[in-house]
């Protein structure tokens, strides 16, 4: 009998029971990679695929070959540039960018704030996501352009509210 294995993707779900079969096919698709987390069945914790012997060695089955200079696919590319795998990040991006707009600014840099620290947490969880530069800009414009439409919010009320009695004579 075949063990079986759980395995939890990048997208955060969890697949699975499976047989090694199934992980086979996922190698060959590009679907999970070495450092893709895995329960296998009766174990007491995940690892890492290609920290289970068996499932190490369907790596090495499917393996394409390399050419020089080519760069594995995951990782860098379009990723790098857009981190399509993380949306978190590229709409934590756009939104704090658009929070420098008056009167949206608040709302957007707020949300573009909260976006950018789940986008951090989902890429600690999913390293091959990327998005870390797009989620900054998102906090740190966000967070910023947030504090001063607030500021300036704070300050008009005040000036509407707290009117300076003058001494008439």
């Amino acid at each position: 009998m075949n063990p079986s294995y759980k395995i939890l993707a990048s997208d955060g779900q969890e697949y699975g029971p499976v047989g090694p079969e199934q992980i086979q096919q996922w190698i060959a698709e590009g679907r999970v990679e070495k450092k893709t987390p895995v329960f296998v069945e009766g174990a007491k914790d995940w690892a890492f695929l290609e920290a289970v012997p068996e499932l190490a060695a369907l790596f090495a089955r499917s393996a394409p070959p390399v050419l020089n200079g080519a760069k594995p696919a995951g990782g860098g590319g379009l990723n790098a540039i857009i981190p399509y795998k993380n949306v978190r990040a590229l709409t934590a991006y756009y939104l704090g960018v658009f929070s420098a707009i008056p009167i949206l600014g608040l709302p957007l840099g707020l949300a573009a704030f909260t976006l950018g620290i789940l986008a951090l947490r989902f890429r600690r969880k999913n390293p091959a996501a990327g998005g870390a530069v797009h989620a900054w800009i998102g906090i740190l414009a966000g967070g910023f352009f947030s504090l001063v439409y607030l500021a300036l919010i704070i300050m008009g009320l005040c000036a509407i509210f707290v009117r300076p009695t003058h001494l008439h004579h």
